[in-house]
């Protein structure tokens, strides 16, 4: 999934855009990194978890906006920025990084790739769009979660001996933010 800081870009981008609709801005960012806040992934970005089988179709089923949207309130801004991220992660897996899964038929080595790219676009989104965790109001939580990702992941990349492939050269991240901000978020 994209990292917390390439969601508070893409969030600050829509704030840009579409500032008339936000009347609380520091929900909104909140909102658009609350989902990567728990270890129940399946319940906070309202998919299915199922085997990873097929990478394509474990994508495909561990986000669903739609049922978010169902169940709550999108008057809330909070609301709004957990949609959008929740939409965002839909369409990294299933249109912006479709050609890679298609490719791609070691989950461990998507879990390894997927990590480092996260990674890289950190340090190049955070130098031009100016984002960091603290355009959100957890940042401890948002830097406890990543340091334990980064042991995780680090541990894994030793123990398995694979060698990472970047999925897409640094930059085409900023044609996925900028279609990102477009989103229109249903107000009800």
């Amino acid at each position: 999934m994209p990292s917390q800081i390439t969601h508070l870009a893409i969030a600050k981008k829509y704030l840009e855009k579409h500032a008339r609709l936000i009347k609380d801005v520091q929900r909104f960012l909140d909102g658009n990194v609350l989902p990567d806040l728990t270890t129940n992934k399946a319940i906070s970005h309202y998919g299915t978890r199922t085997e990873a089988r097929s990478i394509l179709k474990y994508n495909r089923e561990k986000v669903n906006a739609n049922k978010f949207l169902r169940e709550h309130d999108m008057s809330d801004d909070l609301n709004k920025g957990q949609y959008l991220h929740l939409i965002v992660d839909e369409k990294y897996y299933n249109e912006f990084l479709l050609s890679y899964f298609q490719k791609c038929v070691d989950s461990k080595q998507a879990q390894i790739d997927m990590y480092e790219v996260s990674r890289r676009d950190d340090v190049y989104i955070r130098e031009k769009y100016g984002t960091g965790y603290s355009d959100s109001s957890f940042v401890d939580e948002l830097k406890r979660i990543n340091h334990a990702w980064d042991e995780e992941y680090l541990g894994k990349r030793r123990q398995i001996g694979y060698k990472f492939v970047f999925p897409y050269k640094v930059g085409k991240i900023d044609k996925f933010i900028e279609k990102m901000a477009n989103i229109d978020i249903p107000l009800n």
